[in-house]
């Protein structure tokens, strides 16, 4: 049995859940949020007690790329890393841009508008997602502006895990209520939109939707 623990709204449990579900494998979720309390027996099997973790009959692991490669080698089929050296290496590069710089550049996005009012019981700090939008995106949206001119995806006209990890990261904003300027990105813009209608990240949205609105119940209850 194949179980992949996280928060469903993590874009880092996204990353695999969308792999997954593109090599059309099935599997069950467990929900795992770090920002309450973790149990030990999750410990045991995320050292760091960050999600996500995914678990193949005895065999686990945690962090998201790791768990993406390891299926890439467990089921090649139908591939989503390039063959040849060079776009592997820059598919692999654009996965942990994503995963450092334009997660670092979005995230106050989601983090103040949902999980702040969520988990702190605080309005969300306009200020930081200012900074956010018109700081931190508008060069690291250029950079992959660039890498789309003309492409439909970012390497080799295939969709792989760097389009997995981008698209995850960006799917957040879109939530948010942050859609990207359509006039000053139209590459980045047009290859999101077409990502987002992909069945894998279409299933995502309302799963996401479905388990913040639970959330947001249990969270307004402790507050009452």
């Amino acid at each position: 049995m194949k179980i992949l623990y996280g928060e469903p709204a993590s874009v880092f449990v996204r990353k695999p859940r969308i792999l997954l579900q593109e090599k059309n494998l099935k599997f069950i979720t467990k929900p795992v949020n770090p920002m309450l309390e973790v149990s030990e027996s999750f410990k045991n099997i995320s050292p760091l007690g960050k999600i996500p973790v995914f678990q193949d009959n005895d065999y686990t692991l945690a962090d998201s790329s790791a768990i993406c490669f390891y299926l890439e080698k467990k089921y090649p089929n139908p591939s989503f890393y390039p063959q040849e050296p060079e776009e592997l290496g820059k598919a692999l590069w654009l996965e942990e841009y994503a995963d450092t710089a334009l997660f670092q550049a979005i995230a106050p996005c989601y983090y103040q508008t949902v999980l702040v009012p969520l988990y702190r019981n605080r309005q969300p700090d306009e200020a930081a997602i200012n900074i956010a939008l018109q700081e931190k995106l508008p060069p690291v949206a250029n950079y992959l502006e660039q890498q789309l001119i003309s492409k439909p995806y970012l390497v080799n006209h295939q969709f792989t895990i760097a389009d997995i990890a981008v698209t995850s990261i960006f799917q957040n904003m879109y939530l948010s209520g942050f859609p990207l300027s359509k006039s000053r990105w139209p590459y980045l813009h047009a290859y999101l939109q077409r990502n987002f209608q992909r069945a894998s990240f279409h299933s995502c949205i309302n799963d996401v939707e479905l388990e913040l609105s639970k959330i947001k119940r249990i969270n307004y209850q402790i507050i009452e």
